[in-house]
């Protein structure tokens, strides 16, 4: 999924026209799913195992 695709899918969750904290927040989450992604990619590549807790 693309952030384009993201932002669309989230527009559709918002009932009536988008405010700024709206696409702030959607923007926010965005980054935090990367963020992660990359985090557990990098743990994988360098054979790292995360522990369950």
């Amino acid at each position: 999924m693309t952030e384009s695709e993201f932002l669309v899918y989230c527009q559709g969750q918002v009932s009536g026209p988008l405010k700024d904290e709206d696409i702030v927040l959607m923007l926010t989450a965005w980054g935090s799913i990367k963020y992660t992604q990359g985090y557990n990619q990098a743990l994988e590549d360098n054979g790292v195992l995360k522990e369950d807790k």
